[in-house]
């Protein structure tokens, strides 16, 4: 069941970067949207858009889901964790709302996966994520799944923590050097999702999200900082030490989960539909870093 303008959308996750890309392209096109958070004293900002109701509760208890999902003609499931606060953590966000969603009678589900998202994954992440699309799968066939590689844009947390640690440090030093990336501006994942909400030809399809062209995470990293010189590959055991230390301090500048992501890389390989599938261009990174992202306000 396709929605149309009119109908009521709730949205996972609504408040964080994506969610609030997706926000202002649904509202435009007249959509309701129901935001759910817990802490809706930290996202009155968004009451400004009229068609927009901020619901305050949890999402991982049944009940709470239940009362978000209630005369709402869908759901799309933006809710993720790059690290564990506590051990559990990916499972209960990455497998478990999702299927709940579907248990708990949601017509329409669109659910935000990761590209390389496996159940075998090395990474935790990834392979949370995979679990979490097979479970939603067996409880809604119907479901859409979409993969999107590193999403960027203004405000994110990629272009934005690299141009602020260059601010601080004379030299970034970078693990995984050579991993691949093919980001994908959250505009593009935002018309993504609108799409798959509004084209029944959609159900029950997976859609990886990947920008036209792939980078090495050196070169990318040195297209944000400007300055190719100040950013050099760091030797896989000192790597590693970073991701232990990160490990300690919260996953600063990075974790040992974050860069075995890294490590497996995030790139379309055409075994997928992707973006011009759902009749989107999309859009280039390095044309959007220069045009969009250098500009004051940006981060």
């Amino acid at each position: 069941m396709k929605v149309k303008p009119g109908d009521r959308i709730l949205i996972l996750g609504g408040a964080g970067f994506v969610g609030r890309a997706l926000i202002v392209r649904l509202h435009a096109a007249g959509y309701r949207l129901r935001v759910a958070t817990r802490h809706p004293e930290r996202h009155r900002d968004l009451l400004v858009l009229p068609q927009l109701e901020l619901w305050a509760g949890d999402v991982h208890d049944d009940t709470g889901l239940r009362a978000a999902l209630a005369g709402c003609q869908a759901v799309v499931n933006l809710v993720g964790i790059l690290n564990e606060s506590r051990r559990g953590d990916f499972g209960r966000v990455h497998e478990a709302l999702p299927a709940r969603c579907a248990r708990l009678g949601a017509p329409r589900i669109v659910h935000i996966s990761a590209l390389g998202a496996d159940p075998a994954a090395d990474s935790r992440y990834l392979a949370s994520k995979g679990r979490g699309e097979i479970s939603l799968r067996a409880a809604a066939p119907a479901a859409i799944l979409l993969r999107p590689s590193l999403i960027y844009g203004r405000r994110d947390h990629f272009v934005c923590r690299f141009r602020k640690l260059s601010r601080w440090l004379p030299l970034l030093l970078l693990p995984v050097p050579t991993a691949r990336l093919a980001p994908v501006a959250v505009t593009d994942v935002a018309a993504a999702i609108e799409q798959a909400l509004t084209d029944p030809h959609c159900d029950g399809q997976t859609y990886a999200l990947c920008g036209p062209r792939s980078f090495s995470f050196l070169a990318l990293v040195r297209l944000i900082v400007g300055n190719p010189r100040r950013v050099w590959p760091l030797p896989a055991p000192l790597g590693a030490l970073l991701g232990r230390l990160g490990d300690v301090f919260s996953g600063q500048p990075f974790s040992s989960e974050q860069l075995r992501m890294l490590a497996a890389g995030s790139v379309c390989t055409g075994a997928e539909p992707g973006l011009e599938s759902l009749h989107i261009i999309p859009a280039d990174f390095e044309t959007v870093l220069t045009a969009d992202l250098r500009v004051p306000d940006a981060c």
